[in-house]
């Protein structure tokens, strides 16, 4: 394990070599890491630019076990049961949320791509947020991105409410080969 300040420093991982954005720490067991890590690791990831997103992602639950068997149950309490990822317009202002439906992949909740800034590193970059259409219960959602590797990008959400601000949970989006 590498000290403090040092790649490999945030995760025990294995590190892959992508020629557009170097040396990337992938983690081998994300299930394994503390929020903290996933903190950090988001904090040293480039911040992508809106064009590079449009795209199909499936989405992926990382973190703890806890957060990894609750999200499911929560996106199904909240209204988007089957959730399966993203998909981002081109044009990178938009998109909309993909669920299980009927043995394939259906629209869900819309989505708006921004910029801000970031509650986790201070840094200016993409968010997802939701319009009022998609009701009530997303609106104070924010999911902020960076790439993780070429094709993988690592999201922290938050909420945007006074006590939960400072909560950031982890989940990865993995583009689609387009085919």
């Amino acid at each position: 394990m590498a000290r403090r300040g040092t790649p490999g420093a945030v995760l025990p991982s294995v590190w892959a070599m992508d020629t557009a954005m170097n040396v990337v720490p992938f983690p081998r067991a994300p299930e394994r890491a503390r929020l903290r890590d996933w903190r950090e690791l988001f904090s040293r990831l480039p911040v992508p630019e809106r064009d590079t997103l449009p795209g199909r992602y499936r989405g992926e639950f990382v973190g703890p076990a806890w957060l990894r068997l609750g999200s499911p149950v929560l996106l199904a309490l909240l209204g988007m049961r089957g959730w399966w990822g993203k998909d981002f317009a081109a044009g990178a202002h938009g998109g909309v949320n993909l669920v299980r439906r009927q043995g394939g992949l259906r629209p869900s909740v819309s989505l708006l791509l921004r910029e801000g800034a970031s509650r986790v590193d201070g840094r200016s970059g993409p968010r997802v947020e939701y319009p009022r259409e998609a009701g009530l219960q997303w609106r104070p959602f924010v999911d902020e991105l960076r790439w993780l590797d070429g094709r993988t990008l690592l999201a922290m959400t938050h909420l945007e409410l006074p006590v939960l601000r400072r909560l950031t949970l982890p989940f990865l989006l993995h583009r689609e080969v387009a085919g």
